[in-house]
């Protein structure tokens, strides 16, 4: 699943837990600060070939502004170009950010909430 794998590259590169400060699937309550990916509609799927190119959005919440901010931007320069990497038997040929990151909002509890869309080309062995 990519939620899992690219999670798993991001524990690994150090930006944080999975199940504990990444989350995969959802944005909890709790912790303040953490990170939460999302699968969402890519392009469709190509007629001649069984790769796909699916989008993944980050979101990075975090109670100080600046620390948001230096976190989703840590995470951009891990995932914005990430090729040719093979992620749990899946072949990611290619990760691209869509845009800049953006505050999505702020919460009740006055936490900032940014995230960051990528467009994925990546093919399963």
């Amino acid at each position: 699943m990519m939620l899992n794998e690219i999670g798993s590259y991001l524990q690994a590169q150090g930006v944080g837990t999975l199940g504990s400060d990444i989350i995969l699937g959802l944005m909890p309550d709790q912790p303040d600060n953490c990170i939460a990916l999302f699968e969402y509609a890519g392009s469709p799927p190509d007629l001649h070939w069984s790769g796909e190119y699916p989008g993944l959005q980050v979101r990075v919440r975090n109670k100080s502004y600046a620390a948001g901010r230096v976190k989703i931007g840590e995470i951009i320069n891990l995932l914005h170009g990430l090729h040719e990497t093979q992620l749990s038997g899946t072949r990611y040929l290619l990760v691209k950010a869509r845009g800049s990151p953006e505050v999505l909002k702020r919460d009740a509890s006055n936490r900032t909430e940014w995230f960051v869309n990528f467009e994925i080309i990546k093919e399963s062995d």
